[in-house]
């Protein structure tokens, strides 16, 4: 049954009251600015394909299930609609600290290993609900993270690397404008547009001139190919709360897929084919670039079971269409010489041919007193990639994580979380022939491919929860709580 909102109508007067209430709210525009700055030089890890989940401590802590259990400004990310929950003004900042690395070995043609950086990734989410203004059933938001990233570099002379990028980046942010409304007591609605933002993608490999020059015997040595692409586009995402009682709770969660229209600049150096055979001898050029790259379609579905208010369990299922991902062609404008456009026809021209992927995500919380909430999770992701198209630039495979966090009230307007994971990769065989050519010499990329990542994240929660009731005049009157307690953050 719906309920409809009834009463007098509020005249708002700004007095002293609403000088304070501006005051916080321009100093959370400057931290949630803070918080967004870093991006400029923030890169991420991939996992699952390229997709970074990594919003919040609360959400690592508990495995990543928390679709069913949105309670914290970064529901905005996995479930909007758990935002209309969220009582006053709240701002999370979130600090997520990466690290992948990743070993090949080769009895034939040698072993190698990333070189494990350490990325961070920063996330910021701001929400806002005005409580008896739009009736307790209204809420907005904006968020913003990087959902999908990758960074690694390898040993540029290892021949499985050399010819398929030995650094390979995409780094990207998106701005997320968010409502929620609760239709009834028991079923809430959210979402909003998404903009991604990628501004740099691209890698670093070798610049084959063999190509050419073995034809006529000779063995030039490679140069070097960068390449650099940005672009933007504009996506969406919904999620939906429907709660039976107090013990039993579904989520749902979906966003949609983006295609990223991307330019840039290719950059050549020693280039060297001789004149004889129509090149221009050694040298350095660069010329325009363009790709497109498809990120996925994603859908989750949950279940909370809350046995009693201190305790939480849920489970939740991941679906993401990683089968998009066909090709990755990057396609360069024309140098002004034949030789070399030649070469970059076969530069970063790879078929993906990706299937699905799939994930299961199992988290547990308990409020272990007034302030300490403990939590655990682990969940398993089935690697998109397939062999027959893996390449060390990706280096995903099957892996099982574990984790465990805390939650700890500082205040009553002040609350901290962290979390920690290690991730463990299935070894991988690959025995397949990209990048071999019999002009390039050792450019196969078969052997033995195991990774292993850890992350550390904190993060802090500023919450204003009484912040419309006392700027009406109702300091004496307690905050209306949300229909159904949200236990697993123990608040």
């Amino acid at each position: 049954m719906i309920q409809v909102c009834t009463g007098t109508f509020i005249r708002i007067t700004i007095i002293h009251q609403g000088s304070s209430i501006m005051k916080k709210l321009f100093a959370i525009v400057v931290m949630l600015s803070l918080a967004i700055l870093p991006f400029s030089s923030a890169w991420a890890v991939g996992s699952g394909g390229l997709e970074n989940a990594s919003f919040s401590a609360k959400q690592l802590g508990s495995g990543g299930a928390v679709t069913a259990t949105p309670d914290e400004p970064a529901a905005i990310s996995y479930n909007p609609a758990g935002i209309v929950d969220l009582p006053g003004i709240q701002f999370q900042s979130n600090a997520n600290f990466i690290s992948l690395m990743t070993f090949k070995d080769n009895d034939t043609i040698g072993s190698t290993r990333s070189s494990g950086t350490l990325a961070f990734v920063p996330t910021g989410y701001l929400t806002i609900n005005p409580g008896r203004i739009f009736c307790d059933r209204l809420a907005f938001g904006i968020g913003s993270d990087s959902p999908f990233g990758l960074m690694n570099k390898y040993n540029s002379n290892d021949p499985a690397v050399h010819y398929t990028g030995w650094r390979n980046y995409l780094k990207m942010f998106t701005l997320k404008p968010t409502v929620a409304y609760k239709f009834t007591d028991k079923l809430s609605i959210g979402g909003g547009p998404v903009w991604y933002r990628i501004y740099d993608f691209g890698g670093i490999q070798g610049y084959p001139n063999n190509l050419i020059t073995t034809l006529v015997g000779i063995n030039t040595p490679d140069g070097q190919v960068r390449i650099n692409t940005s672009g933007n586009r504009w996506g969406w995402q919904l999620g939906t709360l429907y709660k039976f009682n107090e013990k039993h709770r579904v989520g749902y969660y979906f966003r949609s897929p983006v295609t990223v229209n991307l330019k840039g600049r290719l950059k050549v150096e020693n280039s060297n084919i001789p004149p004889f055979l129509g090149g221009l001898g050694l040298h350095n050029f660069e010329t325009g670039v363009h790709t497109k790259m498809n990120l996925p379609m994603s859908m989750t579905w949950a279940y909370a079971y809350q046995p009693t208010p201190k305790t939480h369990y849920e489970v939740d299922f991941i679906w993401t269409r990683w089968a998009t991902m066909k090709r990755l062609y990057f396609v360069p404008d024309s140098s002004g010489n034949a030789m070399d456009d030649i070469i970059l026809e076969n530069i970063r021209m790879a078929d993906k041919d990706w299937r699905d992927g799939y994930g299961l995500q199992l988290g547990a919380s308990h409020q272990l007193t007034d302030k300490l909430t403990l939590r655990a999770g682990s969940w398993f992701y089935w690697t998109p990639v397939p062999k027959t198209h893996f390449t060390p630039s990706i280096p995903d495979a099957n892996h099982l994580v574990l984790s465990v966090g805390l939650s700890y009230k500082l205040s009553k307007y002040l609350v901290t979380d962290v979390a920690y994971y290690n991730s463990f990769y299935f070894k991988r065989r690959i025995n397949n022939s990209i990048a071999e050519h019999e002009s390039l010499i050792n450019s196969s990329i078969d052997g033995r491919y195991s990774s292993y990542s850890q992350a550390f994240t904190i993060s802090m929660t500023l919450k204003w929860d009484d912040i419309f009731p006392r700027a009406f005049g109702d300091k004496g009157q307690a905050v209306e709580s949300p229909s159904i307690a949200m236990g697993s953050a123990g608040f």
